[in-house]
């Protein structure tokens, strides 16, 4: 099995840091606003500093989706050897038909469809939780009042839904 970098970036964007470190992160805080757990130092920082960490990977779900279709489609087994060895004419022809065959039989286009869905909602969540944390003032921002907490939980609940479309995406290269 080929392992590209598309797969490793996945690897790492959905699992490494959306389920296993921010959306942990997320569930913590809302159990901090429900005062089931107490964390004083994690209740200061985790607006600056661990929130905003959405801002700098929301990029890289983008070029996940964006870049899919074409990273893991079964054309790229042609880049491997055996394949490889074929002509360059035969190449452009079984490259070809090996990649209509797989968006004939997979749903490619909804999943990528779903996925970019799911980003566009997680950045519309996030934004309204900035809106909402911007209009509260200094002491709001550093303890923000159980008030927010819907806009923490739709926030954590679209990142889910994120993940979960991403996870959809075949974690190898599916042969047709």
């Amino acid at each position: 099995m080929m392992i590209t970098c598309w797969q490793k970036r996945r690897s790492t964007f959905n699992h490494d840091w959306l389920k296993n470190q921010y959306m942990p992160a997320l569930a913590k805080y809302l159990n901090l606003l429900d005062d089931l757990i107490e964390d004083g130092e994690f209740a200061q920082t985790f607006v600056s500093h661990v929130l905003p960490e959405w801002e700098r990977q929301r990029e890289e779900a983008m070029q996940i989706i964006k870049t899919f279709e074409r990273e893991m489609s079964p054309q790229r087994l042609l880049d491997s050897a055996p394949l490889c060895r074929c002509k360059d004419y035969t190449k452009r022809w079984l490259g070809n038909l090996m990649h209509l065959l797989w968006l004939e039989r997979y749903p490619v286009r909804s999943w990528i469809a779903e996925a970019s869905e799911s980003l566009e909602n997680t950045d519309a969540a996030y934004e309204r939780l900035q809106e909402a944390l911007r209009n509260c003032d200094e002491v709001c921002y550093n303890a923000p009042p159980k008030s927010l907490r819907t806009w923490f939980a739709d926030f954590r609940d679209k990142c889910q839904l994120m993940a979960n479309a991403i996870s959809k995406f075949p974690s190898e290269v599916n042969v047709v």
